[in-house]
């Protein structure tokens, strides 16, 4: 029990940081895990005394193995293949430069760390952390080029920075080391990870088409096969004495570019394994920090106790100026290396000496860094303990937490700050992005017997890309909405009167519209709610399905052409009379879509096919679309793309949808 409460503990520590960042989002997640661990630890009751420790090795697989492999599954693809040379030669390159140079510089000016333990150390601080930058980013704008390489470095170097460490680590417990050895093993280990990675990668994909050509697309089982995919492929590597790092690196590249074969074409498993990796991947980032901040208190004092103990400030004064290294060698590297003068399309361009900076202090170190240190095992191998363990995460906590401060606190003096329209143009980028994405996962979802469906639900999404998300109303219509909606009816009746009387519609069609207006109004009467965005579209669609029943087929075509002509007519007449207005544009989204479901219709009519789709199931595929926006919406909030409050807006528009899709 003493175990579980301890667990239970830490998990409401990451959730309280969670909540903490978002009414406070200048304090980075990982600064306030690690203070909250620090605080768990000064409580001096309950279960919040138990003194927990997990073992290094099983730390290693448990936050490790799923990290790097969910890392490289949702790489970017493009930015990997387009920045290769930068990305590779920063993940390659950089690291090995700054082991060797950083690991003979910490055991001369600590001598009490061991040569091969100060390569330990710098190794494990070889990975970067692109989710600080991201977090950073939403209040600056990093440089497109610059993110780019952030990006695909901070997947890339995990894997370079860990087999590093690994040698390291296995040269202090056995107390010798061959270079020339030692190459030839990590060649044989990295094409050994590499190869183990991509051959149970290719099993697994084996296994995958045989259940689906069983019929079984059990959401769960999906899932589980998905979580337990980087402990398998991990344990399998090192069971055959390969790299299980690379193993589970190229095995998560190798997701990445063949996500589509591996995963079922059903949108609630797309939803559903999006949602359990975002939740892991946060739990298991926030329990390492937190956990550091429990082992703080226990590792100063070991530090204080040991026989040459170093002062405080020695400790504060060695973790800057081992990061003060760490961002000079960076910098270094981009000038000299990386650095050209062609920036992004329409991307203002930087300085050879200001990018050089922005790149070097946007490598923050971060949850691998501190699941590599907190993984040093605590004997060697003849059984004595391990030099300086606590010194060692002591000073990688440090240096995490300076890159940490540096990065929230000192990137944005150099970047630019986000001006209101660059917030305005990035939420408008990012919720078109969202609708396509919807629309594109509802398709690829579609089969020929919801196909028709699913092309009415995706046409509402189309009239959706030109409203701004600045401008979701958080409540029903406006007073101004309501008269323009009475309006918009009445222009319709004229219209068809008018095509009536000019022998351009028959009497029948005409009446059939106006059953269709007098249905509008009726609900909009015995309904206290008001009408929501899309109304006109929901209605209209109900109205002539249902009514198409009591009305002669050759009528089809011409119901769809009158639908069509009164929604352009009221479009007409609202670019008119009402241009500009945020009203307008929100009645004139439901006559759009209007028109272009009339359009589909009416086609097939002429066909002489009879349109019938089930309402039921448009509303299920509705409901489908409805909960990947809400996905989508948190995934761009969390990237910086979307303001808390507009990705609230856009929730609650969300919430209204759903209402008036119970209600119709």
């Amino acid at each position: 029990m003493p175990a579980f409460d301890y667990i239970l503990i830490l998990l409401a520590a990451v959730l309280l940081s969670n909540l903490i960042n978002r009414f406070i989002p200048v304090l980075s997640p990982p600064i306030v895990q690690i203070f909250l661990g620090v605080l768990i630890t000064e409580i001096p009751f309950g279960a919040f005394g138990f003194d927990f420790t997990l073992e290094p090795e099983l730390f290693f697989v448990l936050f490790i193995a799923p990290l790097v492999f969910h890392s490289s599954m949702t790489a970017d693809k493009q930015s990997l293949w387009r920045l290769k040379g930068p990305i590779f030669g920063s993940a390659v390159g950089l690291v090995l430069v700054t082991v060797v140079s950083l690991g003979f510089f910490v055991h001369s000016a600590v001598p009490v760390i061991p040569l091969a333990a100060s390569f330990a150390l710098v190794a494990a601080l070889g990975p970067t952390d692109v989710v600080a930058v991201e977090a950073a980013s939403k209040h600056i704008t990093v440089p497109g080029r610059i993110m780019g390489v952030l990006s695909g470095e901070s997947i890339v170097n995990d894997a370079m920075g860990i087999v590093c460490f690994q040698f390291a680590i296995a040269a202090a417990s056995t107390g010798s080391f061959s270079a020339v050895h030692g190459l030839l093993r990590f060649i044989a280990l990295g094409i050994g990870g590499i190869a183990a990675g991509l051959f149970i990668t290719g099993l697994k994909y084996m296994l995958i088409r045989w259940l689906r050509s069983q019929g079984v697309e059990n959401t769960t089982l999906h899932i589980l096969v998905d979580i337990l995919t980087p402990y398998l492929i991990y344990m399998c590597a090192e069971a055959m004495s390969v790299s299980g790092v690379l193993a589970v690196f190229a095995a998560g590249l190798a997701h990445s570019f063949m996500r589509d074969k591996f995963n079922p074409d059903t949108v609630k498993l797309q939803i559903s394994r999006d949602s359990v990796w975002s939740v892991l991947t946060f739990s298991f980032e926030g329990l390492v920090f937190v956990m550091l901040g429990t082992q703080l208190p226990g590792i100063f004092e070991a530090v204080g106790g040991h026989k040459e103990n170093l002062g405080n400030w020695q400790i504060a004064g060695v973790i800057l100026l081992i990061t003060l290294l760490v961002e000079l060698i960076r910098f270094l590297w981009w000038v000299i290396i990386i650095h050209n003068n062609k920036p992004d399309h329409g991307e203002k361009p930087f300085g050879r000496l200001k990018s050089g900076l922005i790149f070097s202090l946007a490598g923050a170190r971060g949850t691998v860094t501190l699941a590599i240190v907190m993984s040093i095992p605590l004997f060697l191998t003849d059984g004595h303990v391990f030099p300086v363990r606590e010194l060692l995460i002591l000073i990688a906590g440090g240096v995490i937490v300076v890159t940490l401060l540096i990065t929230n606190f000192i990137l944005p003096l150099l970047a630019e700050q986000k001006t209101g329209k660059d917030r305005d143009n990035t939420e408008q980028a990012a919720y078109r992005e969202i609708i396509h994405t919807v629309i594109s996962r509802l398709n690829d979802a579609a089969t020929p017997a919801t196909h028709a469906a699913t092309r009415v639900v995706t046409r509402t999404y189309y009239s959706r890309i030109s409203q701004k998300p600045s401008r979701v109303r958080r409540r029903a219509d406006t007073a101004e909405e309501k008269e323009l909606r009475r309006a918009a009816q009445k222009w319709e009746t004229e219209n068809t009167v008018r095509l009536v009387r000019e022998n351009k519609a028959s009497e029948a069609g005409a009446r059939h519209i106006f059953r269709i207006l007098d249905a509008r109004t009726e609900f909009e009467d015995i309904n206290n709610k008001r009408p929501k965005i899309l109304w006109l579209f929901a209605w209209t669609v109900r109205r002539v399905f249902h009514s198409r029943k009591h009305v002669e087929a050759s009528l089809g075509k011409e119901i769809w052409d009158l639908t069509a002509q009164n929604a352009r007519y009221v479009l007409d007449r609202l670019k008119k009379d009402y241009a500009g207005s945020p009203a307008a544009e929100k009645i004139a989204a439901g006559y759009n879509a209007t028109i272009n479901v009339a359009k589909a219709m009416r086609d097939q009519s002429a066909k002489g096919g009879r349109p019938h789709i089930d309402e039921a199931l448009i509303s299920r595929i509705a409901a489908g679309g409805y909960q990947i926006e809400r996905e989508l919406i948190q995934q761009m909030y969390e990237e910086g793309r979307l303001s808390w409050e507009t990705a609230r807006r856009m929730r609650d528009n969300i919430v209204m949808l759903e209402t008036k899709l119970q209600v119709g």
